[in-house]
């Protein structure tokens, strides 16, 4: 795919473009919601995708796909957030020639040189959020590389999408690596990984995680290390299961930590627990 071209659905100029959007809508891409919803664009689509990553949701489990390792980054902490309740990927502007003012648009290089059809415009995630009220409301964001962002083309490409979500009343916003650290990925797939299916050990996790939580919070003054390798011993655990514990407890929310930094289990109780995630994403 062209360089600054991310984000736009091309196909092989023998293959009209036309033909390929009535495939996909028959196949029922860019449609659904939930479990159901089927993305424009799968990874098995390109053979250039780079860091492309197929992922079984745990919030929506269905296989997302996901083009980049940014995008990736992404999801982990939109699927984490508590107010995400859907999360579709490679969303497809189908309509936005009708939607928004091209006059003023270079839409010349959206469009295959060989049939002078439009390629599809995609926004990497759209996302309906809930509020404590039970208020749902729709947000799209695309996730860019800030070395993307000195691109022109990339900057046209934005402008379109900005347009067209500010004609359908739905917030839009561009989401860098700035906003997504390496770090905060690594910690999101390490509690993650406790709430995959398959993954759970053989005890009552719930009924543990329950206890544990009350150990750590009555030896707040102790090193979290510590807490977890004694209460292995007390509760005559296999080693290792209270740290396990420790990551479900984190994953479910019922111990709020800095995801955003490195997590030191040397640290008491009391200083690496009951830190607020950050909404900056919705910001």
């Amino acid at each position: 795919m062209p360089s600054g071209m991310e984000g736009v659905a091309m196909v092989s100029s023998y293959y009209s473009t036309s033909m390929k959007v009535q495939k996909y809508l028959k196949e029922g891409r860019g449609q659904g919601i939930g479990i159901n919803y089927i993305p424009w664009t799968k990874t098995s689509d390109y053979s250039s995708l780079g860091r492309a990553t197929r992922i079984k949701g745990i919030k929506i489990p269905r296989i997302f796909h996901l083009q980049s390792d940014i995008q990736y980054r992404a999801f982990l902490l939109f699927e984490y957030h508590s107010s995400v309740i859907d999360i579709r990927e490679t969303y497809p502007l189908l309509d936005v020639m009708e939607t928004i003012n091209i006059d003023d648009l270079r839409f010349d290089k959206y469009r295959d040189k060989d049939t002078n059809e439009p390629f599809v415009i995609i926004t990497n995630f759209l996302l309906t959020l809930r509020d404590e009220k039970g208020k749902e409301r729709l947000i799209a964001r695309t996730v860019k590389n800030t070395s993307e962002l000195k691109r022109k083309i990339t900057w046209e490409k934005l402008e379109i999408e900005r347009r067209y979500w500010s004609e359908k009343g739905i917030e839009w916003k561009v989401i860098t690596e700035k906003q997504l650290p390496r770090i905060l990925a690594k910690n999101l797939e390490w509690i993650r990984e406790t709430l995959l299916e398959g993954n759970e050990e053989e005890f009552d996790k719930d009924l543990l995680s329950t206890h544990l939580l009350s150990e750590l919070f009555n030896n707040d003054h102790l090193p979290v290390r510590n807490v977890l390798r004694q209460f292995d011993k007390t509760e005559g655990l296999p080693k290792g299961t209270g740290l396990f514990l420790f990551r479900y407890l984190i994953a479910k929310k019922d111990i709020r930590i800095n995801l955003n930094q490195l997590i030191d289990l040397s640290e008491t109780v009391k200083n690496l627990t009951l830190m607020e995630m950050e909404e900056h994403v919705w910001s």
